[in-house]
């Protein structure tokens, strides 16, 4: 019986390494490429041309495995996908995606991998038909819903398969610095492991010494020194990120700030449906079964109980008039900025020596 997949998504890291997997366990070959049984097709080649490929592609599909039993036939690393879904495609695509809409042959397997592949259109319903099994890797996004928690739990699963463990502070250092691209995680996490040896404990120190300073890592940084008080810290983190040049680094900066804020005043909201009004260690495990009966949808309990009782303290160290006046401070400033009412450096200097 034949195979058929299609590996697709904006995550680059994780779609080749998959599409690897796939191709190897096809072929059970640990070099795919080289293996007499598989015929590859590159998309990533840098005289790739979308009608060539697909007339490659025809033509490895029309005819019958040679000297071996089965052969697959992968269409490596295809720069964008969409254009399989393009209402005028050229000859030689239409007529293959007429094939691709068909049963294989028992004797053949094929594999595409690329970004672009949209869940909308109707080629996705088409293919998934004709038995194609078809995965998504995303990149995950600092906007998502629940980015926060799904770096956290991966980023639980890395120490539990390396025999570590991670500071809080670490791991949310680690969420904020890394960012969402997987093929960055992978890296930045085996540079960490490099580092610590054999140690049984990773640290925030440890993650400042050897983890690549990202703009995420220092928007954080600038963040975290600002909202805990820190103007030294603050003003330094300031500067390394407006030596990186570039454009929107301000805006998002005073993003970042208001983001922290607004989730401070929906923090203090969650703590008074609660009824916490000073926080320690053991809050959250020893709070009345009654109140988290009545209050399900709480953001505090859906974090672990240390991480609720960290978010909640720092909470606690504003009340709403002065968060309010931290919201208007930097709204102001960005007004300043958008408008062209100053040097930015400057205001962004007095806007953290205001608010620290």
């Amino acid at each position: 019986m034949s195979s058929f997949y299609i590996i697709s998504g904006d995550d680059d890291f994780a779609r080749k390494q998959r599409a690897h997997e796939c191709a190897v366990q096809l072929c059970n070959d640990p070099e795919p490429e080289n293996c007499p049984a598989a015929e590859v097709i590159a998309g990533d080649e840098p005289t790739f041309k979308q009608e060539l490929c697909s007339a490659r592609f025809l033509e490895s599909l029309r005819t019958p495995p040679f000297l071996c039993g089965r052969k697959l036939i992968w269409l490596r690393h295809h720069p964008d996908l969409d254009l399989f879904a393009s209402d005028r495609p050229d000859e030689a695509t239409a007529e293959l995606l007429k094939l691709l809409r068909e049963p294989l042959p028992p004797d053949m397997d094929v594999l595409i991998d690329g970004p672009g592949l949209d869940r909308r259109r109707t080629i996705f319903k088409e293919l998934q038909k004709a038995g194609a099994v078809i995965e998504i890797f995303s990149s995950a996004k600092t906007t998502d819903k629940n980015y926060g928690e799904n770096r956290r739990l991966m980023l639980s699963e890395f120490a539990r398969d390396s025999g570590k463990t991670l500071t809080h502070d670490a791991m949310q250092y680690l969420t904020e610095a890394i960012g969402g691209d997987s093929g960055t995680l992978a890296n930045e996490l085996d540079k960490l492991l490099c580092y610590c040896g054999e140690k049984s404990e990773i640290t925030l120190a440890d993650c400042r010494a050897v983890v690549s300073r990202t703009q995420e890592a220092l928007s954080w940084e600038f963040t975290s020194a600002v909202v805990s008080g820190d103007r030294q810290r603050a003003l330094l983190a300031l500067g390394t990120l407006l030596a990186g040049k570039e454009n929107g680094t301000e805006l998002r900066m005073l993003a970042g700030l208001s983001m922290e804020y607004q989730r401070m005043i929906q923090t203090r909201l969650a703590m008074k449906q609660l009824q916490i009004t000073r926080p320690n260690p053991n809050t959250f495990s020893s709070l009345p079964q009654e109140l988290k009966s009545r209050f399900p949808d709480n953001p505090l309990l859906k974090l672990h109980p240390f991480r609720a009782f960290k978010v909640c303290e720092a909470a606690a160290r504003f009340n709403g008039g002065v968060l309010a006046e931290k919201l208007t401070l930097i709204r102001d400033t960005y007004r300043k900025l958008v408008s062209g009412g100053g040097d930015n450096r400057i205001l962004l200097e007095q806007l953290v020596c205001h608010l620290c």
